[in-house]
């Protein structure tokens, strides 16, 4: 994949302050990793022979950067 086609950086956001990070090419992909990582937690590969996982319970928030649109769910936040 080309630097070019890395349009969406999916971060990972774990609770002892680490940050995790990546790139896929679409929209639907990060709507997909985002979900899955949520869901069932995150693999950490530093393709140097080291892989760990960890749960969804240590993940505080999963985000992701690009221009994430269409989209029908558009919203805003409210708080005290």
């Amino acid at each position: 994949m080309s630097e070019d086609e890395k349009e969406f950086k999916v971060s990972v956001y774990l609770d002892d302050g680490r940050i995790f990070f990546y790139h896929v090419p679409t929209a639907n992909k990060a709507r997909e990793h985002s979900a899955a990582i949520v869901k069932g937690g995150y693999r950490h590969n530093d393709g140097k022979g080291e892989f760990e996982h960890y749960p969804s319970h240590r993940i505080l928030k999963v985000k992701v950067s690009g221009n994430i649109v269409p989209t029908n769910y558009l919203d805003g936040v409210e708080g005290t």
